[in-house]
Order: structure tokens, then C-alpha cells, then sequence
């Protein structure tokens, strides 16, 4: 089925619907995955044809332009089925939203085709040195996840000249997003981690890569008054990205949850009688896991409901503006870490065995935990705007 055709009053369930229908396919494909480190191509040929990459992207180039909360409920739902997956989506779908500064023809040519899967990474900046069409990109990117299946990725440099970063007149160094062609970089075999290994976020280098001006962006003020980025969905800011980032922690945790029931449910625990279920210790660490997730994703609607309904005027969300969001997404995915934490430490010996799906979805959050836009270090970003002083995250203030 086709997301496309979908009517817009029935769009959720619809979606979810997809969500269940992939389900098989994914967890059948999800160990080859883990041991490949990359998703499996039957999956991601999928998921590009179910539409669900395109949840972000405008109507007017054949996407949903989804509202945020419902966009974030589909995301979650494919994490608690496989992290990995939750992840490559939310991540891609997020990254379309970067498109928006182009013109209208490359829009069309790198968002308009049916089977989009956007994909990049801002770190370590690149080198961008302009020429007379355009920039030349030297660079190695970290964090590329499932750049193998890429139809465009896209890249931060600071611009270069020859007495080294050109700086703005704030101080700063000018940032160009460059959008590129897959074929014009390397993919690098450096995905070894702990958990998320399915996602294959390798890095990638690019090597004196001509890229056309109309496929570049100079970096600033995330505001778009024409063309089909009007939208109120635009206007949330880039402080979306953590709340997704977020919103997949919590459906690994609430995945883990239902997983850990079903195991205190048959499991008894050596040399007693007493099934995990009826331990009173195991009941009290269980409400309290389910209490952290609710709270979470409770914590994440409300917040991003109230910033849907801030733009809705032409408002758009920046600055100070940024606060409950952006506190949202570390309390919410710092909520899913420790709800996963009581249950793997009360899944005993089962747990920690690489058959365990729960020992999977604790490296999987305990490597999600370390993703610098949703995790407690921007608590201290966020704290500045609360004291009056300016944040130190610099894409609080686009």
C-alpha cells in the first residue's frame, strides 16, 4: 500500500497500519541486519516504497507534511518493533526537512522522486572551498546512517579560502550545507559499536567533490517564506531533530517493556519457586519502568503539541522558544535509559545473552543515549536560556 494514496482524515491509523505490515519483514531480516551492521536492503526497499521516509516531506512534492505528533507516534511504534529501523526512518525523515533552502527544480529532483531516502551528517564539519559554479567539498563524516541506501546526502563544511575558515560577522565560521550525489563519496567500514549496529551510520569521505551552487546553502536563520516550506511544520525549527531522537528512545524502551513482561511472565529464576512475575521487587521495578516511559512520551506530546500550536500564527521556534522541546527530548530519552535499566537488571542471567532482545534494546538506548542533540549536556544549553543566557548549542539559535 502506498502512503501516498492515503486520505488525510485517516492518516495515523493508515499509517500505523503500515507500521504493522512491515513488522514480519523487519524482525525477519533484523539479525542478518545486526551481524551486517547495515539494514537489510528488503527492508530499506520497503520502507522507501511504503512512503513512510517521505512523512516530512511537503505535499506539494508528494509527501505527507505530516503534523509533528503524528509523525512521531509512527516513529516510535517502528522502534519499539526494531530500534534500528525507528531510527533510520526518524533520521531520514528529520533530514528531508534540510532540503528546504534549495530551488524549486533541485527540490523536485531530490525530494520529488517516490522511493527518497535522505540521508547526511553535520559532523566534523567539511571543507568547502567555493569555485566559480560552486563549492569543492574535502571531508569525512561521521554518523551516516544507512548511507549505502542513499538517493542524496547531506553535508556541513565551513567555508575555507586560503588564510583558512572565512568567518562571518558575528565571528563565526560561515557554514555551507551541500547536498550530494552517493556516487561522489566513499563509504568507510568504521560502523563498531555497541548497540544500533542494524543502522550502518558509517562514515563517509568525500574527496575534492565539485557540488553546484543550486545544490548548496549558506547556514542561517531557519526561516522560509516561499515555495513549499511555508508550512507550520517548518517552522518548528531544528529543534524537532531531538525530539525524534527522543521519541525512538522511548519506543526501545516500551519495546523492552513488553519484552521484559513476557519473559518475568515464563521465567523462574534458579533454585527458587517463585516466578520473576510474582517477585514484589520485580513488580515494583516494572511499574516504575512503565511509569519512566509513560512519563516520557507524555512529557514529548504535550511539548511538542504546544509548539505546534505556537507556530500555527507564522511564529516559528528559536532562541528561548526552543526550552520545552528541547528539555522534553533529554528528559524523555534520559526517562527511557533508566526505565531500560531496571529491566535488564531484572532480567537476570536471560538478559545479558546476545539471543536476549532485551539485552539488544539496552545497548541499542545505551548507544542512542550518546547522541549529543537530545542527550543531558543540553540540559546546561537549555539552563542558559532559562538564566537569561545565550545557549551553547548553535542550533538553538537558527
Amino acid at each position: 500500500m502506498n502512503v501516498t494514496a492515503v486520505t488525510y482524515t485517516n492518516l495515523t491509523a493508515e499509517l500505523e497500519d503500515i507500521v504493522r505490515e512491515l513488522e514480519p519483514l523487519v524482525l525477519a531480516h533484523a539479525p542478518t541486519a545486526e551481524a551486517e551492521r547495515r539494514m537489510a536492503p528488503e527492508v530499506m526497499s520497503a520502507l522507501a516504497d511504503s512512503g513512510l521516509m517521505k512523512m516530512w516531506v511537503p505535499k506539494e512534492l508528494g509527501g505527507m507534511e505530516l503534523p509533528p505528533n503524528a509523525a512521531l507516534s509512527v516513529m516510535e511504534t517502528l522502534a519499539r518493533t526494531d530500534p534500528a529501523t525507528g531510527w533510520v526512518v526518524s533520521n531520514s525523515v528529520f533530514i528531508s526537512m534540510l532540503y528546504q533552502f534549495l530551488p524549486a527544480p533541485v527540490l523536485d529532483d531530490l525530494l520529488g522522486k517516490p522511493d527518497v531516502v535522505t540521508c547526511g551528517s553535520f559532523v566534523p564539519p567539511g571543507k568547502a572551498t567555493e569555485n566559480t559554479d560552486g563549492y569543492t567539498l574535502n571531508g569525512t563524516w561521521s554518523f551516516g546512517s544507512a548511507t549505502d541506501y542513499a538517493t542524496s546526502l547531506v553535508v556541513l563544511s565551513w567555508l575555507t579560502d586560503d588564510d583558512g575558515p572565512v568567518l562571518g560577522a558575528e565571528g563565526d565560521p560561515v557554514t555551507v550545507l551541500a547536498f550530494l550525489d552517493p556516487d561522489d563519496v566513499t563509504l568507510l567500514d568504521t560502523w563498531y559499536t555497541l548497540g544500533l549496529r542494524a543502522t550502518g551510520s558509517t562514515h563517509f569521505k568525500a574527496e575534492a567533490v565539485d557540488v553546484p551552487r543550486d545544490r548548496t546553502y549558506l547556514l542561517g536563520p531557519w526561516e522560509q517564506t516561499e515555495g513549499p516550506f511555508t508550512g507550520p511544520l517548518y517552522r518548528l525549527g531544528l529543534i524537532v531533530d531531538a525530539v525524534r531522537i527522543a521519541q525512538v528512545g522511548i519506543g526501545i524502551a516500551q519495546g523492552a517493556l513488553e519484552e521484559f513482561v513476557e519473559l518475568a511472565s515464563t521465567k523462574t529464576p534458579a533454585y527458587t519457586e517463585t516466578l520473576t512475575a510474582d517477585r514484589a521487587t520485580v513488580q515494583e521495578r516494572v511499574a516504575r519502568a512503565q511509569a519512566l516511559v509513560q512519563a516520557g512520551r507524555h512529557t514529548l506530546a504535550a511539548a511538542v503539541a504546544e509548539g505546534w500550536d505556537s507556530v500555527q500564527d507564522g511564529s516559528r521556534i528559536t532562541g528561548p522558544a526552543c526550552v520545552p522541546m528541547g528539555l522534553a527530548a533529554s528528559f524523555a530519552l534520559d526517562a527511557a535509559v533508566q526505565a531500560v535499566d531496571l529491566l535488564y537488571e531484572s532480567g537476570g542471567s536471560t538478559a545479558f545473552r546476545d539471543e536476549s532482545p532485551l539485552q539488544t534494546r539496552f545497548r541499542d538506548l545505551q548507544t542512542l543515549r550518546q547522541n549529543a542533540i537530545a542527550s543531558w549536556s543540553r540540559y546546561e544549553s537549555l539552563g542558559k536560556f532559562i538564566l537569561g543566557r545565550q545557549s551553547d548549542w548553535p542550533f538553538h539559535l537558527l
